[in-house]
């Protein structure tokens, strides 16, 4: 059981390994040639783990140099233009001034019922509001609603608003981020006294704790109510 058991630990830390490498993208961000190097790291991870006759080094050696092989290419569709539009092709615009695009669609195999849904899911539920709409090469909706149906900003109001702070997560589930502490011009007597001010004695008493540079705070100790707060 011992052999099974340290052959599926040492694939699994090589996935992750992969996947770090391949970068912070999300499942629903990748590219097609991502998303085909991930199924493929999988199925070729999976068989060792299954089939212990097979040697550790079948499954370990064919993920490195999938990944490698998507690193590299990766580096080269930066600088080549063609390679990356053939590896992930092009945006496709599906929606101009409201109206549908309906070859667009068919090109895509998209149905008025995904399309749809795509606008709802982006806060849309009338097309005529939308100016331009096309699909990214992730196969995510992107859209830009008409200048009469998009919220108003503070600029176009006149309206000079104050830029507010940056809210840092100092403490999380007892736990004190130092490097958080200091990138807030802060330090332990400040950090202290706030605790003590809403009712704690020392981090590990704090579930969270966010602060700015404007003197903004969300704080909650832990199993209580929001001690206080700011906007």
């Amino acid at each position: 059981m011992l052999v099974p058991f340290i052959r599926t630990v040492i694939l699994y830390l090589t996935i992750i390994l992969a996947v770090r490498l391949m970068g912070k993208r999300q499942v629903g961000e990748m590219q097609p040639a991502e998303l085909v190097i991930t199924i493929l790291v999988s199925a070729v991870a999976s068989v060792p783990m299954q089939d212990m006759d097979i040697p550790l080094a079948h499954g370990v050696i064919p993920v490195l140099t999938l990944i490698a092989a998507e690193v590299l290419i990766s580096a080269i569709s930066l600088k080549c233009v063609p390679l990356r539009q053939l590896l992930s092709g092009k945006p496709v615009p599906v929606i101009r001034e409201g109206v549908v695009d309906q070859a667009a669609l068919r090109q895509l195999r998209l149905s008025l019922d995904d399309l749809f849904e795509d606008l709802r899911l982006n806060g849309v539920f009338d097309l005529r509001q939308v100016a331009f709409a096309q699909v990214e090469t992730n196969g995510q909706l992107s859209l830009l609603l008409r200048t009469e149906q998009s919220p108003a900003t503070p600029k176009q109001l006149g309206l000079h608003p104050e830029q507010p702070g940056l809210l840092r997560v100092l403490i999380s589930d007892g736990r004190l981020d130092a490097n958080a502490l200091t990138e807030l011009g802060q330090g332990k007597d400040w950090l202290s006294s706030v605790l003590k001010a809403n009712g704690a004695q020392r981090p590990e008493d704090v579930f969270l704790f966010c602060a700015d540079n404007r003197g903004n705070t969300i704080f909650f100790r832990k199993e209580d109510s929001p001690c206080s707060g700011g906007s």
